[in-house]
């Protein structure tokens, strides 16, 4: 037997799940809040004797429905407002051919030995482009994340007090967390400078490379686009 609160979060959030299909016209859909409704109000009104066998196929039904979430439509789906979040994060993944798309760290001395000065000042140039350009990623990301914050705390809450599957939601979560920390002011300021002066940084070594690429073109590309 599910233990009583597991149980009650579970039906709670069977209830959001419910009022979510109910906003469309989708007969599968209908289907399911009106058998999932059924469930949750025999449950809850069932006697003592049945009550445990009522509520046990209550969140029976609404794990398979949340298991099976992503097959809903879109409008109609929990956690709907971080698809947008999910397809960016999607997009910046790392793939077969983008293997050393970002540094998982920077190279110590011994893996730098035989480097010319010249070539260890560019690994530390691209190094620094890398987290730079982390920053300001994950500075974006969360941001976006924040306007989706009020939206999705509730169906967070819920499916961690359910011990729900939320696995790929948990993918974006740490960016919603942000969101939710806001309060923390003095924490986020120190590290708000610190982002500032990795992105100035970044400013700057894009400046420096600009410059750099400008000198190897030939001096008649310079004057046409003069």
């Amino acid at each position: 037997m599910e233990s009583l609160d597991r149980s009650k979060a579970v039906i709670e959030l069977g209830k959001r799940i419910v009022a979510g299909l109910e906003l469309g016209d989708d007969v599968v859909a209908q289907w399911m809040a009106h058998f999932v409704a059924e469930k949750i109000s025999a449950a809850e009104q069932a006697p003592l004797d049945t009550r445990d066998t009522a509520v046990a196929a209550c969140v029976e039904a609404i794990l398979k429905l949340w298991a099976n979430r992503y097959t809903l439509p879109p409008y109609m789906r929990p956690l709907k407002e971080l698809d947008p979040l999910l397809h960016t994060l999607k997009s910046l993944s790392l793939d077969e051919a983008d293997g050393y798309r970002f540094f998982a760290r920077a190279p110590n001395d011994e893996e730098l030995k035989g480097a010319t000065d010249k070539e260890k000042e560019l690994f530390e140039f691209a190094i620094g482009i890398d987290h730079a350009a982390r920053e300001l990623i994950r500075y974006l990301l969360s941001s976006a994340a924040e306007q989706a914050t009020d939206a999705v705390r509730p169906w967070l809450e819920g499916a961690a007090k359910g011990g729900l599957d939320v696995k790929v939601e948990l993918s974006v979560s740490w960016f919603v967390a942000d969101g939710l920390l806001k309060a923390k002011e003095e924490a986020q300021q120190r590290a708000m400078l610190e982002r500032i002066e990795k992105l100035e940084s970044f400013a700057t070594a894009a400046l420096f490379l600009a410059s750099e690429m400008r000198k190897t073109l030939p001096s008649d590309v310079e004057d046409s686009e003069s």
